[in-house]
């Protein structure tokens, strides 16, 4: 391995890490030599994840919490912080999407779609809207928040935050969904220029179409992932790992003088 990828000796506390893209980056930068503290909702998803780190070699503390609860994360941190004694890197990940209309769209149910996506024309509600928007955006600010403080005593961190193409690309039926995940964008960029001067790096990676079970409940219909592939010049889903691999060179030594940048994952779906 360059050395500049390794991250032996350093701590990550990755969000939303019971599944999906959260374990594949979790199982990567341990791969890379990172110890791991994962926290997600459900525990049994966790164990899963911890049991794969620790296969790796590297040592994971699981610790169930809701990041829109301000209580829940400070034990988190605080978790991590006396068993490790520091915290180099945040991937804040967790998150939830929505497939509900912002507006009502009489005649929605009669797409080929609405056999996986039921309710297509009832507009998302107050609660759901507040939901998805604190745990999309409050959750992960949550977590910077409460790790800054450390990073700032160490003289360096890496903060990574994930979000989506649907930020700058029109996604169909998504609702609420991408204004999070645009919001999402500004605050890495407002970050990371108000902590370079502490030598902390704030990056998002902007995953596209990557096949995790979320997806695949969207996609078993056939027709509707044909339409999406053509939009994507490689012609194909992308894996969890190749977001896991990125989430490396953020989160290593490797990506220094890179910080406020939002890198699409997408098969070149942004750029077509």
């Amino acid at each position: 391995m360059l050395k500049e990828y390794n991250l032996d000796g350093k701590v990550a506390i990755v969000s939303g890490a019971g599944r999906g893209l959260g374990r594949a980056i979790a199982l990567a930068l341990a791969e890379a030599g990172a110890d791991i503290v994962v926290a997600s909702r459900t525990s049994s998803e966790l164990e899963e994840t911890a049991v794969g780190v620790r296969q790796e070699g590297r040592k994971c503390l699981n610790i169930p919490a809701d990041i829109t609860d301000i209580e829940q994360v400070k034990k988190v941190v605080e978790s991590a912080i006396s068993t490790f004694e520091r915290v180099d890197i945040l991937v804040n990940n967790a998150g939830m999407t929505s497939y509900k209309t912002l507006v009502p769209m009489p005649g929605l149910e009669k797409l080929r779609i609405a056999k996986v996506l039921p309710n297509l024309n009832t507009p998302i509600s107050d609660e759901e809207w507040n939901m998805i928007w604190n745990t999309n955006v409050k959750g992960g600010l949550n977590c910077t928040r409460l790790v800054v403080p450390f990073m700032i005593e160490q003289g360096k961190g890496k903060i990574i935050n994930i979000v989506s193409t649907a930020a700058v690309k029109y996604t169909a039926l998504q609702g609420i969904y991408p204004a999070t995940k645009a919001a999402v964008v500004a605050i890495t960029r407002n970050l990371a220029n108000d902590l370079a001067r502490f030598n902390i790096n704030v990056n998002a990676i902007g995953p596209g179409g990557v096949m995790t079970k979320m997806l695949e409940s969207v996609y078993s219909d056939e027709d509707a992932a044909n339409k999406y592939l053509r939009m994507v010049p490689l012609r194909r889903f992308g894996k969890p790992r190749e977001v896991g691999l990125l989430a490396v060179y953020l989160a290593a030594d490797a990506s220094d003088y890179m910080t406020g940048q939002t890198l699409y994952l997408d098969g070149g779906l942004t750029a077509s």
